[in-house]
C-alpha cells in the first residue's frame, strides 16, 4: 500500500495538490478527508468521485497533515488500496435507533470479510443528541465480537457544537454513522488510545442517574461533590454560569478491564444539582476526578507509539490520529509536538482531525468511546 497526504485552503488548492500527487502515476483508490464545515464538501467530495477515490469524510473540529495544524480547511491521506480489501458504510440514523443501525452495519461487513476492522466517525446535532459512542461501539462488537479492531473518531463542527457531517461519494448526513471496513486478514490495524489525565482523590460510585446526567455522587448531590472537590466556593450567580468544558472537568470511570476510561462534564444544573455526562455513564461505576496533563504527556505517547512499532509494527504504511478538541485547549501550540511525535516514529503519511470523541481499545482493556483523548492508527498491508 502506498499513501501519500495532501491539504489546502480551497477546492482549488485540493485539485492542484490532487493532480501533483497523482503526477508519478499513483493511483489512489481510497481517501480519508477531515474537512472544514465552512468548505465545500460536495466539490472536493466531486473531485476524488471524478478520479474513482472511494471517500470516507467527516467534518472537523480542525486540521493536520504530517505534523501541521490547521482550521478551517482541508486534509486528505490518500491511499492505493486494493478495492476488494476494503468497503465503506454509512447508515443514516435520524429516525431509527442508532444501534439498530450499526448492528446492522456490522453484519454487512461481517458478511464481507471475516475478520473485520473498522474505523468510524460519528455525525449528530448537538442540541437534539448527545455525542454518540459507547452503544454504537457495543452494537459493532455484539455482532462481530469483543476483540474487534476498532478506532476513530466523531466528527466536528470548528468549534459551533451545532451539527456535524460524515459523507462518503455520494452520501452526507447530519446523523450517521460512517463505517470504513477494513479485511483484517489482509490489512494490519495497530492503534494507541492515551490521554495522559491523572486521576487522583478517593475513589467515589454514581449513586443516581437519568440518561447522560448524574444527579448523585456518594448519595451527595452531583455537581456540589464536583465544585467541592474542585476546590471551588462559588456563589449561586457564579455556579449558574460555571462552563465545565472550559475548566477541563474530567472524570476517571474505572473499568473491570484494562485502564480506566475518561468522561468530560458537559454542563451542570444548578436547580437540581446535576451534572451532564459527555459519553455513557451509569450508576454504580466507580470514578475519580482527574488533573489536566502535563507536557511529560506529549514525550510519554511518542514513548508508546515507539514501543508497539518495535513490538509489533516494524513498518508502516499511512498514519491517522483522531486527537479531542479538547485537546487542542489543554496543550495550546504544544499539541503540535504530541501530534509529530507520533508521526515520526512511523515516518509516513498522515492525516488527521480534532474530534467530538475518539473511539479505541484501552490497554488490555476493550473497545470504549473515549473523551480528551488522543488515538492515532497505523495501517500496513500484508
Amino acid at each position: 500500500m502506498k499513501a501519500k497526504s495532501i491539504k489546502g485552503k480551497s477546492t482549488e488548492e485540493i485539485n492542484a495538490a490532487l493532480q501533483q500527487s497523482m503526477a508519478d502515476e499513483f493511483k489512489p483508490t481510497l481517501a480519508f478527508i477531515f474537512i472544514s464545515v465552512n468548505q465545500d464538501i460536495d466539490a472536493v467530495r466531486a473531485l476524488l468521485d471524478q478520479q474513482g477515490i472511494q471517500i470516507f469524510g467527516a467534518t472537523t473540529g480542525g486540521e493536520f497533515n504530517d505534523g501541521e495544524i490547521r482550521s478551517g480547511t482541508i486534509a486528505i491521506l490518500l491511499v492505493d488500496m486494493d478495492p476488494s480489501q476494503f468497503m465503506i458504510l454509512l447508515g443514516d440514523y435520524h429516525d431509527r435507533d442508532p444501534e439498530s443501525v450499526a448492528k446492522e452495519m456490522a453484519a454487512k461487513a461481517k458478511e464481507q470479510f471475516k475478520n473485520p476492522s473498522f474505523i468510524i466517525s460519528n455525525s449528530f446535532e448537538l442540541a437534539n443528541s448527545n455525542v454518540m459512542g459507547e452503544p454504537i461501539v457495543g452494537a459493532i462488537d455484539s455482532v462481530c465480537g469483543a476483540n474487534t479492531i476498532i478506532w476513530g473518531g466523531n466528527a466536528g463542527d470548528d468549534f459551533m457544537f451545532k451539527e456535524t457531517v460524515v459523507f462518503t461519494n455520494h452520501q452526507s448526513t447530519k446523523r450517521g454513522i460512517l463505517l470504513l471496513v477494513l479485511n483484517g486478514d489482509t490489512i494490519t490495524v495497530k492503534g494507541m488510545a492515551a490521554s495522559g489525565q491523572k486521576a487522583v482523590g478517593t475513589e467515589k460510585m454514581i449513586t443516581k442517574t437519568e440518561g447522560d446526567w448524574v444527579y448523585e455522587i456518594d448519595h451527595q448531590p452531583a455537581a456540589e461533590m464536583v465544585l467541592k472537590y474542585l476546590g471551588l466556593n462559588l456563589t449561586r450567580e457564579e455556579a449558574e454560569t460555571f462552563n465545565p468544558t472550559d475548566a477541563n472537568v474530567v472524570l476517571s470511570v474505572s473499568r473491570d478491564n484494562g485502564y480506566p476510561v475518561l468522561r468530560g462534564v458537559g454542563q451542570f444544573n444548578w436547580k437540581d444539582k446535576s451534572i451532564f455526562i459527555l459519553g455513557s455513564i451509569k450508576e454504580g461505576d466507580k470514578i475519580r476526578l482527574t488533573l489536566p496533563p502535563d507536557f511529560e504527556v506529549i514525550e510519554e505517547v511518542s514513548k508508546n507509539a515507539e514501543r508497539i512499532k518495535q513490538a509489533e509494527m516494524p513498518e508502516a504504511d499511512a498514519l491517522l490520529m483522531f486527537s479531542c478538541i479538547g485537546r487542542l485547549g489543554q496543550f495550546g501550540p504544544l499539541i503540535g509536538d504530541e501530534i509529530e511525535g507520533v508521526r515520526k516514529v512511523f515516518n509516513v503519511p498522515m492525516a488527521g482531525f480534532f474530534t467530538y470523541g475518539e473511539f479505541g481499545r484501552t490497554r488490555n482493556g476493550n473497545n470504549e468511546f473515549h473523551n480528551n483523548t488522543c488515538c492515532w492508527v497505523a495501517l500496513k498491508e500484508k
